[in-house]
């Protein structure tokens, strides 16, 4: 398929069918990913598959998490957003609000449990970095994970970027066993769009070209 049309039909979903996703399907996304650039092909990522009743119990041990901690959905930043990115946000929130209160529930519930159980999906991906690399090398990280995302597109599977689980990235490493020299970066929920669901009806808006590109002549 095109590139450029896998990139634009695209979108995070969030609402998935009960059906199993093939280990060779899983495993050549994976390889995908790892065909990304890296600084002096150090190749930082790691990817820990987990599904079935073990992808259960870690859901059940965030839930539980999330009950005390409460972690919210946010931007992460200490100041506030320039307006650029403020008007984004709420663009988006414009045009998610309205399928999400189909679901009666607030919006910030839906996101936080919905994080937790990753949305229902029949495969969670963990992506993880030795603690020796700096965060510099993250880059490195994001440009396997986006082609893993288009690797899975083009395959027909769907997939959605969670980020607010990884403030439990402690208790993730401690349920799948991952080692302590390693940092959790993202999670990624896999599997089979519910097309009719109202959550997946979503697509949000992206900047303008003149708001990202900036020429110097």
């Amino acid at each position: 398929m095109d590139i450029q049309r896998l990139m634009q039909q695209r979108k995070s979903v969030r609402n998935y069918l009960d059906k199993p996703v093939l280990r060779a399907d899983i495993e050549q996304v994976i390889q995908s990913a790892g065909l990304a650039p890296s600084a002096i092909n150090l190749q930082p990522w790691e990817y820990v598959v987990t599904y079935g009743e073990e992808k259960d119990r870690l859901i059940r041990s965030l839930k539980k998490l999330h009950s005390i901690k409460n972690v919210s959905c946010g931007p992460g930043t200490t100041e506030p957003l320039p307006d650029k990115y403020s008007k984004r946000s709420k663009d988006a929130l414009k045009v998610m609000g309205p399928q999400i209160e189909k679901l009666n529930l607030p919006f910030n519930r839906f996101i936080e449990e919905g994080s937790c159980s990753f949305y229902g999906a029949p495969v969670v991906i963990i992506v993880v970095i030795d603690k020796i690399f700096p965060e510099l090398r993250y880059l490195d990280v994001g440009l396997s994970v986006s082609y893993l995302l288009l690797a899975a597109e083009e395959k027909g599977i769907s997939t959605c970027p969670i980020g607010l689980v990884t403030d439990y990235g402690d208790e993730i490493g401690d349920a799948l066993n991952i080692s302590q020299d390693k940092k959790v970066l993202l999670a990624i929920a896999l599997g089979y769009e519910n097309e009719v669901a109202p959550e997946n009806q979503i697509r949000t808006d992206r900047a303008p070209l003149n708001e990202i590109l900036t020429w110097y002549e």
